[in-house]
């Protein structure tokens, strides 16, 4: 009876997602060597991934809660409308502070899942493996089909279910549920900045690297002549490879 019991309980994690009609999951993000602790909060339709703490290894804690301060301030974070079909947030770059929206589509990952391995173990449930490429750098996944939300960390979305872990091959980047609760109806706020000022991504990627050039070419025209012919390579290890 007991046995029966489990097996029934189990088979109900689903429905129960569905009458809470929503979930906040925290993360460990690791880039780098330096540990970020996020969170995103997502009922199914939108979601929103944010920072909450940053430990950077040479970084005070004074920095930290100033970091942070910041970041809430100015409204930085990622934001997934799924009946949109987009993911937003601001742009950031390097040498200017337009203070534009990147508009980037859901649909930009193409998932391989693994069929032939057994599903194993995480935060104590089932997860099954997917793998993928995405701009320019390979990632394994363990997703939870026992938790119908096609979302994740990041960008990541598009699996038959939750992503609780996923890291690039050279485990240079990770990011790993540490938490994971069910709520009803959470509160999802977004800037009304988010909803103007935007710009495609690809569109966004093309200015970066030109603005990039260009400040580098006026940064060579600084140096004696013999070294103004130095290649620039516009490319920059990060996440997203793409300038």
């Amino acid at each position: 009876m007991k046995k029966y019991g489990i097996i029934i309980l189990f088979s109900l994690v689903p429905y129960v997602f569905f009458a809470q009609k929503g979930i906040i999951v925290t993360y460990e993000e690791n880039q780098f060597g330096n540990t970020n602790i996020m969170r995103l909060t997502s009922n199914g339709e939108k979601s929103v991934y944010k920072m909450m703490e940053r430990r950077e290894r040479q970084q005070n804690s004074a920095q930290v809660q100033k970091t942070i301060q910041n970041m809430d301030k100015n409204a930085i974070y990622l934001v997934k409308l799924f009946e949109e079909n987009k993911i937003l947030y601001p742009a950031i770059r390097v040498f200017d502070r337009k203070k534009e929206i990147i508009s980037d589509s859901l649909n930009s990952i193409k998932w391989k899942i693994t069929a032939n391995i057994p599903s194993t173990i995480y935060l104590g449930r089932k997860v099954k493996m997917a793998k993928c490429r995405f701009r320019e750098r390979n990632y394994v996944a363990y997703y939870c089909p026992d938790i119908p939300i096609s979302d994740g960390p990041f960008k990541f979305n598009g699996l038959p279910g939750l992503i609780l872990k996923i890291e690039t091959d050279d485990h240079m980047f990770s990011f790993s549920a540490t938490k994971i609760e069910f709520v009803e109806n959470p509160e999802i706020k977004i800037s009304p900045k988010y909803f103007s000022n935007q710009i495609p991504f690809w569109t966004y990627v093309k200015l970066a690297k030109k603005e990039m050039a260009e400040n580098y070419k006026q940064f060579l025209s600084t140096l004696p002549p013999d070294q103004r012919n130095t290649k620039f390579d516009v490319k920059i290890d990060r996440l997203e490879m793409v300038f």
